[in-house]
């Protein structure tokens, strides 16, 4: 099973996930600069969901340049599907101080 697509990121359960994002201006080619700033993620059921279903690893990697990598080890995408669960949708959220 393959995922494409970067707006739209996609998981194979069993699979490690890495998922790069890079802040710019709205010209979407002027990275912001995110020096000193803390970034953190994590999946939700849904956006408007209180729970946090997943916090991912990772953070700010380039800072100058607005780049962040988070990641999911193998048995964390694993225990995102239930055995039952052919698919599953989340919403991501980041967060950045």
């Amino acid at each position: 099973m393959a995922c494409t697509g970067s707006d739209s990121p996609c998981a194979v359960a069993g699979d490690d996930f890495y998922y790069d994002i890079q802040f710019t201006e709205e010209d979407e080619i002027t990275p912001i600069d995110l020096t000193g700033s803390v970034a953190l993620m994590d999946l939700r059921d849904s956006a408007v969901s209180a729970s946090v279903v997943q916090a991912m690893s990772g953070g700010i990697t380039d800072a100058f340049n607005g780049w962040m990598r988070f990641y999911l080890t193998d048995a964390q995408t694993a225990a995102l599907l239930d055995r039952a669960e052919a698919t599953r949708t989340l919403t991501f959220s980041i967060k950045i101080t």
